[in-house]
């Protein structure tokens, strides 16, 4: 029966762990392909023979901080105004609707069409905004913007050159730019580990011609190939990826363009970063089961980027899996089911397998870094430190995939904080509000087992395990910053 129940366990660690190798050894593919990519696509100035007219989408949901200086950067494409239109879908209910209005007139006496798009109830939340903002989008092309993204001058003439140069192209995703990069460690890790995903799953997935999820905020796509695939569904989903899928299923490809960045702020806490992970997890989810047959079931599209689509997907799954995996094995370990010595993780080849992931991010984040011209000591430690951020990341990740596979709300209603000026906005109300929810139960307790199960599983000599288990522990605790809950409050002002 001991070895009956040994070899359960060891056969559900590995199950759950192809997934996560197969991605890490995907990712591997990519990094090597990623240097092939060819590091002059958008570098040169772009030359149009003609000016298709483009229309600006931007998405926007109570954004006082940061619209207006999205809006303003639309005055200084070189570009020719009389082809630009400026579409705002706005579900506002704050000082930004006023704002708003105020940079659309602003906007129509500089020469460029704008129009606000706004609705009666926030039926099916940003994908009903942008669906019914699509009514009055008149370009050829359409660039899809968040709230708090700022493009640069060039970026309508490189981007427009490039998806009419390749042939099949449905979308141009652009390079994640940060305005805050270096604000706080925070930002510092969240921009990094961006630099390394959009050089890998991006340069790496173009230069084989292999699919990627675009972000909405970086994104110029064909207005018909848009509308052709049903533009975004409703529902609680990641609506980029959604769209990417369908426009993948649909025989388009995307272009990425290294060179060309659109800013954006990047979340200065560890709560507002994990529980974008967690709203990820979910929507990803979603996206898997919803296409997963149609991938598999597709014709016309090769087997290879039906392969790169689940892929894909499937990199939530990673937290779920590393929680069970670990948890089930030092559980084994410490009450005896499993003998040390039998552990999966006691194996020098398993260990050596696990171990391939964090040897890939090295060497990303070091690739990543030199592409960028960032290849500094100060941006070259953090690289390691990563680990810390991905370690804390899991449990929400997690959390979210649960409700994914159940279809629950879960985090599909959390907006990342944006303030405009991370020098002033983490002083106001709107960002302290961000505090830890019910979900932190959760994060705490499994934190607390496993330093517990970490001691335990070290008395039996199972280092490896000891030392992931200790370091997931540490990790979520400190990113729950928890001294912040010891801190008397301060006393709301009177209303008189």
């Amino acid at each position: 029966m001991t070895i009956q129940i040994w070899f359960l366990i060891d056969a559900i660690t590995l199950v759950l762990s192809i997934p996560v190798l197969a991605i890490a050894y995907y990712w591997l593919i990519l990094l090597g392909t990623s240097i092939r990519y060819p590091r002059d696509l958008g570098a040169s100035e772009a030359h149009l023979s003609a000016y298709p007219m483009v229309s600006i989408l931007i998405a926007s949901y109570n954004e006082k901080y940061v619209i207006e200086r999205s809006l303003d950067a639309m005055k200084n494409l070189d570009y020719p105004k009389d082809k630009i239109q400026v579409v705002v879908a706005d579900d506002s209910n704050d000082q930004t609707i006023e704002i708003i209005d105020e940079k659309v007139r602003d906007l129509s006496r500089s020469g460029i069409r704008a129009v606000v798009s706004r609705r009666l109830s926030r039926e099916n939340f940003k994908c009903g905004a942008l669906n019914k903002a699509m009514d009055q989008v008149v370009g050829e092309y359409v660039l899809l913007l968040d709230a708090d993204s700022i493009i640069a001058p060039d970026i309508l003439s490189k981007g427009i050159e490039a998806i009419e140069g390749h042939p099949r192209t449905g979308f141009v995703s652009f390079r994640y730019g940060h305005y805050n990069r270096n604000y706080n460690m925070v930002t510092k890790l969240f921009a990094l580990q961006q630099d390394i995903g959009d050089t890998l799953s991006k340069m790496g997935a173009y230069r084989i011609d292999a699919p990627f999820s675009f972000q909405g905020g970086f994104t110029l796509v064909r207005a018909k190939d848009l509308r052709d695939v049903g533009q975004w569904t409703n529902g609680r989903i990641a609506d980029d990826t959604d769209v990417s899928i369908k426009m993948y299923l649909a025989g388009k490809r995307g272009i990425y363009l290294s060179n060309v960045k659109i800013m954006s702020e990047d979340p200065s806490t560890l709560e507002a970063w994990k529980k974008q992970v967690a709203r990820t997890s979910q929507g990803w989810w979603r996206c898997i089961a919803k296409y997963w047959s149609t991938i598999l079931l597709a014709r016309g599209i090769s087997i290879r980027r039906k392969l790169g689509l689940v892929l894909m997907l499937m990199s939530p799954f990673s937290s779920l899996s590393w929680i069970i995996v670990s948890f089930l094995s030092s559980l084994a370990v410490v009450f005896g089911v499993v003998s040390p010595s039998t552990s999966i993780f006691s194996s020098p080849i398993y260990v050596a397998i696990v171990a391939v992931p964090f040897a890939i991010s090295l060497a990303s984040g070091m690739w990543a870094l030199w592409v960028q011209g960032l290849m500094t000591l100060r941006n070259v430690i953090l690289i390691p430190m990563l680990g810390y951020a991905s370690g804390c990341m899991l449990t929400l990740g997690s959390i979210g995939f649960f409700y994914g596979i159940f279809d629950r709300m879960g985090f599909f209603l959390y907006r990342t904080p944006k303030s405009g000026s991370g020098n002033e906005g983490t002083k106001t109300k709107y960002f302290r509000n961000l505090a830890n929810d019910r979900n932190a139960i959760v994060e705490g307790v499994l934190a607390v087992a496993a330093l517990i199960l970490s001691v335990a599983v070290l008395f039996h000599s199972v280092w490896f395990l000891s030392l992931s288990m200790a370091g997931f522990g540490i990790f979520t605790l400190k990113s729950m910053n928890l001294s912040r809950h010891l801190q008397p409050r301060s006393p709301e002002p009177s209303s008189s």
